[in-house]
């Protein structure tokens, strides 16, 4: 089972060790991973933030510009953020990795295999589907620029050798402004992915515990029997909350973060192409990469919703047992359980009253769309 069990973290584990992320255990590569982790966070990572932020504040009479560095500075924001919430909390990630292959989370029987199963293939493509669109995006944000107008640089960055697009200078930002955002797509891909996945996991162990609880008391009568399968199927029910609580904990952050980046980046695209339309290239640039960043809220919405989803369909399951023919103590523990189930499970974001599903998923497309109409229309109505 334990192999099994890796394909909802290792994958994504082993991308992000790309910055030296993961704790260590011998000195040496300690000291490597250190060095390692200093230098793509400082050169690749915040220097890419610096020069899209003095691009910003040196163009703000240009809404072109503007427009063109804020999705990238956005984006890069965003995996900033998720880089530097991994390294503060890598312990605890690691010990959560340990936790989803303890034996309170294995399934039992050929049915909870198969669910097991289903649950580690899904994640599989998953990861896969959105490894290969983001790649995707990335190419085109990159290859189309360099075929058709490389005296252009990608992105909308500080630039000193504005003057010289052939010198030396110029190409090495080039190159630099390539690998960074190429440095930024890996991390969306490890951590964007990882995070699904473990929603996908607790929503399997749901699944798991449904099975349960409608296997309970099946084959036997006898009061005691059935009063163990309870305690037991409620002992499991606290490791699938504990866990939960403790993926909400690690991720809410830096997930939150993403998506309020991913607000800006998808309002920015929405005012360029809205705007500036007569821009065949930036035009193209500005729908693939809006595609993808719409593709990035869904599947962090709605993984977790489903958990949120399934966790509430858990009462009815218990309710369709046979309950009425089990003693009264039984009963008893059956009511109190069902008091319990009816506290659902929400991955919730930084503000406690909002979680992780589809309805959030929609607010931000309401918002987005109607703060970038009122944007053009404030913008058409001005004097020019």
């Amino acid at each position: 089972m334990s192999n099994r069990v890796e394909i909802f973290y290792k994958g994504q584990k082993a991308l992000l060790n790309v910055f030296s992320l993961w704790p260590q255990n011998e000195r040496h590569w300690r000291i490597f991973h250190q060095v390692n982790h200093v230098h793509v966070m400082g050169f690749w990572v915040l220097l890419f933030d610096l020069l899209l932020v003095m691009h910003v504040v040196g163009n703000l009479s240009s809404m072109s510009e503007v427009v063109r560095a804020i999705f990238v500075l956005a984006t890069s924001a965003g995996h900033t953020t998720k880089l530097l919430s991994i390294k503060a909390n890598n312990v605890e990630l690691e010990e959560l990795f340990k936790r989803l292959d303890e034996d309170d989370f294995r399934p039992r029987g050929v049915e909870e295999e198969l669910i097991m199963a289903a649950a580690c293939e899904r994640s599989r493509k998953l990861r896969d589907f959105y490894g290969a669109l983001s790649v995707a995006a990335l190419s085109m944000i990159l290859i189309p620029q360099f075929v058709v107008d490389w005296s252009q640089l990608p992105l909308g960055t500080y630039n000193p050798f504005a003057d010289h697009p052939g010198s030396t200078g110029y190409w090495l930002l080039y190159c630099y402004q390539c690998l960074a955002l190429t440095v930024s797509c890996v991390t969306n891909i490890g951590f964007d992915s990882l995070c699904s996945s473990l929603f996908i996991f607790i929503k399997s162990q749901l699944d798991l515990l449904a099975v349960r609880l409608d296997k309970m008391g099946r084959w036997s009568s006898a009061g005691g029997s059935v009063e163990q399968q309870l305690k037991e199927n409620i002992r499991y029910h606290m490791a699938i909350v504990e866990l939960t609580a403790t993926v909400e904990r690690l991720l809410c952050k830096p997930i939150s973060m993403q998506i309020f980046c991913s607000v800006l980046v998808l309002t920015a695209n929405f005012y360029a192409i809205a705007l500036l339309s007569d821009e065949k290239l930036a035009l193209f640039k500005y729908i693939t990469y809006q595609a993808c960043m719409l593709s990035q809220i869904f599947i962090l919405c709605y993984y977790a919703g489903e958990v949120t989803q399934r966790s509430l369909d858990l009462p009815h399951e218990l309710y369709k047992t046979s309950w009425v023919d089990w003693n009264k103590d039984s009963r008893r523990i059956v009511l109190l359980f069902m008091q319990r189930l009816h506290s659902t499970l929400r991955i919730r974001t930084l503000n406690p009253s909002l979680g992780f599903d589809l309805m959030l998923f929609s607010s931000v497309g309401y918002f987005r769309s109607s703060t970038v109409l009122c944007t053009v229309a404030n913008f058409h109505n001005e004097p020019h």
